[in-house]
């Protein structure tokens, strides 16, 4: 993991001059997104306590944020990070994902999200393709519920029950900043087994008709509508 990549991706300036905010990711590659295992808990806990004012947050975009860290200490907190496999600079990009439990342990769920996001954070590893796609939000919900967020993504699917069999709609261009939007389901749902090349789809799509490396995801749709997405995906399935 390269520093200056984490602290591009992962911190941010804190409103007190000579202080910043560190994102911790829980999105590993292969892992159930926001998970984290007792001793790397330990740790995060520990960094709070030396260099957090002992403050640490969980978010509902399922990482962790030390809310308080001094600029000189950013290095040094990135080493522990790293040695505890919790250094992965990818906040904000496509692997950083919300992924609602799905029906592997939710009752209510229609299909399973967290296989999807461990399928689609293998596809994504490579952080430099991650930092060349761009800003991206991508939300997994199991049902209707939208535990997942999926209707404010940038990219969302939503598990549904088609005669006992897993499928997902795919919405694009939902935003949860001030300039809001809901998604629009963009077409019929793909099953299981389709779902993971239906997105590598539409990012294939979007880097081929973006206007430079600097338009994201969500300008390049704004821009251009659900069209070109809905031809390329539906000449796939």
């Amino acid at each position: 993991m390269d520093f200056s990549n984490w602290l591009k991706a992962n911190v941010i300036t804190h409103k007190q001059a000579g202080y910043a905010i560190v994102n911790i990711s829980l999105k590993n590659t292969g892992e159930a997104p926001g998970d984290i295992s007792a001793d790397q808990m330990d740790v995060v806990a520990k960094l709070a306590q030396k260099y957090s004012f002992n403050e640490l947050r969980a978010t509902h975009e399922q990482n962790i944020v030390l809310a308080h860290v001094k600029q000189s200490d950013l290095y040094e907190i990135w080493q522990i990070l790293l040695r505890a496999e919790l250094a992965n600079g990818n906040i904000g990009y496509i692997t950083d994902m919300i992924t609602c439990p799905g029906l592997d342990y939710c009752a209510l769920a229609n299909a399973r999200s967290i296989p999807i996001a461990q399928s689609l954070s293998h596809l994504f590893e490579s952080l430099d393709k991650q930092y060349d796609i761009g800003p991206l939000k991508l939300k997994i919900s199991g049902c209707i519920n939208a535990c997942g967020h999926h209707h404010v993504g940038h990219i969302g699917l939503l598990g549904v029950d088609r005669k006992g069999k897993e499928y997902y709609q795919i919405t694009l261009g939902g935003d949860a900043t001030l300039d809001t939007s809901i998604g629009k389901i963009i077409g019929p749902a793909f099953a299981y087994d389709d779902i993971v090349e239906a997105v590598e789809c539409v990012i294939n799509k979007y880097m081929v008709i973006r206007q430079d490396k600097g338009e994201t995801f969500l300008q390049t749709y704004r821009r251009v509508g659900e069209l070109p997405f809905k031809d390329a995906l539906y000449a796939i399935n």
